[in-house]
Formats: structure tokens, C-alpha cells, sequence
């Protein structure tokens, strides 16, 4: 069997006979040898496809299927292109990095993210805009691994249709994960593009989803109208209280945050000024960036005594 790099050259060079051999026949529909040499060339292209995928599981390679869709009378632009393929990258990074270390509000990776989820360029498909990319996958397990489920969620969040989903998936998968979902159907959006996305393990489609530009549209309408919900712990300083409208200041680590609440703060439930407290919080916050910027609404649940140093890490007391 021949190498993957070979296989490759193989791939794009019978890519452009493909080519050549299209034009032949629409130039010349009527002559037997011209369809003749497309078909012979088309079989010797779907033959090389096969080779490289059993190629590409012999090295414990897994590939995934991106094909671009658009109406040929709407030109794609590259920035469309490239901007939808780099930020699909970033949504299975994320999803996998959630998966594997818990959801987060933060968008930075470990190298460690990076290296299992980059995905590798294996080929384009000819007549269409397409790559087919791979990615090391684990042999070992019987089930799904971490990066099976990681681009399940991932293929379910680009084809979000319900709010109560977004919601769903932002308590698996984390805010940023969400933002980028969103960020991927925009780009999309723009370029009226649509995608048809599979992963797959030699010639066994393991995940697949089409997604049309209109079911894109939705998406991406869905996710920017939709609120995220959490509660969470942090530790800060109260700075102030304002009983007649029932807000609230506090200072965490480096972050002013306010707020309203109701029976936090009471006659019975009393709150002293300046202290530290150890704060209960339910956060809102609008999945979809505003101009680049948050919209966060935080509701005091309840005040208690700091947990003594140790008992809690810093990360787990500090807004992300």
C-alpha cells in the first residue's frame, strides 16, 4: 500500500484529470471516449479515496468530511470559506476541552487540546469545495472515545434548532463553546454557505450531519436570542447594599459585579459592610456577544462565611 503522502499526490493530481476530463465531455458530450476516459478516471479517484482510508486507519487515523455547499449563482469568498473551516476547528477544540476538563467561561487551551484536536489536511474533493482532514483517534477502546463524543456534541450544537437546547449544551459544553458555535453559523450565514460534515473510521461512517444554509440562518438566530443560566459560588467583598432597590456591589479578584436580589439580604438575614462573603449567584448571561461585549445579569441567592483557605482552589472562587 502506498503512503499517505503519496496517496495525497495521487488524489490531487486524479482531482485535476477529473477536472479536465468534465470539461471534455461538456465540450464534446457527444464523443463515447470523452465520457469513457471520465468514468475510467472517476473509478480510479473513488479507488485512491479507498486506499487512503485504509491507509490513514492503519496509522490510527480517523477523517472527517467537510463539504462546503453553496448556489452556484452566490459566489463564495475565500474569507467566507476560511473563516467558517478555522472557527469549525475552534468549536471542536473547545468541545473536546470542555469535555475532557469541564466547561468553561475562558477561551484559552492547553497545548495539550491543541495537539489531540488539530485536525490534518488529507485532501480536496474534486467538483465541489471540500477537505477531507485527520485526526489520531484512539484504537484501544471498545466504545467512543473522548474525541468521538467530542465531535457528536459538536455536530449536535451546529444544528441547534430549540433554545431549551442552547441552554442544554452550554451547561456540557460551556459558554465559549456556544459563542463559537455561533460565531461559525454567522460566518457561514455570510457566505450563504451550507456544510455536509461526517466522521468516519475507514469506510464506517461512524457521525454525519448536513446542514443547510437556511437551517444555518435559524441557528444562528436560535443561539443570539438565547440566555444562558448558571449558578455559581465565588468569593468577594460586599462593598455595597441598596435595600429600597435590592441591588448589590461585590468585588471578586479584580472584577466589580452587580446586581439584584431579594431574600439574600433581610432584617433576618443581615450583611455587614465592607466583608467578605462567600456568595451564591445565579448568572444570566446572552449567549450571543453584544458588539463584543457581555451581557451578564447576576441575582444574589445567598451570603454565608468564607470556607477556610484550602478548603476551595482559587479558580473555584474567581469569575472566569
Amino acid at each position: 500500500m502506498s503512503s499517505i503522502s503519496d496517496l495525497q499526490s495521487e488524489l490531487q493530481e486524479a482531482s485535476a484529470a477529473v477536472a479536465r476530463a468534465e470539461r471534455a465531455v461538456a465540450a464534446y458530450p457527444d464523443t463515447p471516449s470523452a465520457l469513457a476516459t471520465l468514468l475510467t478516471i472517476q473509478a480510479r479517484r473513488r479507488n485512491l479515496e479507498e486506499q487512503f482510508a485504509a491507509a490513514s486507519d492503519e496509522l490510527g487515523l480517523d477523517v472527517c468530511s467537510y463539504r462546503i455547499e453553496f448556489e452556484e449563482r452566490h459566489q463564495a469568498t475565500i474569507s467566507s470559506l476560511t473563516s467558517a473551516l478555522n472557527t469549525f476547528q475552534r468549536v471542536f477544540s473547545h468541545v473536546y476541552d470542555a469535555l475532557l476538563n469541564g466547561p468553561k467561561q475562558r477561551s484559552r487551551l492547553s497545548e495539550e487540546v491543541v495537539n489531540a484536536t488539530s485536525f490534518g489536511f488529507g485532501y480536496t474533493f474534486p467538483g465541489s469545495v471540500g477537505f477531507m482532514m485527520t485526526l489520531p483517534n484512539d484504537r484501544l477502546l471498545l466504545g467512543e472515545t473522548k474525541l468521538d463524543d467530542a465531535m457528536r456534541k459538536t455536530l449536535e450544537l451546529i444544528s441547534i434548532k430549540d433554545p431549551e437546547d442552547v441552554q442544554s449544551l452550554t451547561r456540557e459544553v460551556g459558554l465559549v463553546s456556544v459563542r463559537l458555535a455561533h460565531q461559525w453559523a454567522v460566518e457561514n450565514q455570510k457566505g450563504q454557505l451550507g456544510v455536509d460534515i461526517s466522521w468516519q473510521r475507514q469506510d464506517r461512517i461512524k457521525l454525519q450531519k448536513r446542514v443547510q444554509p437556511q437551517e444555518i440562518a435559524q441557528m444562528a438566530k436560535t443561539i443570539s436570542s438565547a440566555i444562558a443560566e448558571e449558578e455559581i459560588q465565588w468569593v468577594g467583598e460586599l462593598r455595597n447594599v441598596n435595600t429600597f432597590n435590592q441591588t448589590f456591589e461585590m468585588v471578586v479578584g479584580e472584577k466589580k459585579i452587580t446586581g439584584n436580589y431579594t431574600k439574600a439580604i433581610s432584617e433576618s438575614n443581615p450583611a455587614q459592610l465592607p466583608k467578605k462573603y462567600l456568595a451564591t449567584l445565579t448568572v444570566k448571561t446572552k449567549v450571543a456577544l453584544v458588539d463584543g461585549a457581555e451581557e451578564v445579569n447576576y441575582f444574589l441567592v445567598k451570603l454565608e462565611s468564607p470556607p477556610p483557605v484550602g478548603n476551595l482552589s482559587l479558580t473555584e472562587l474567581l469569575p472566569s
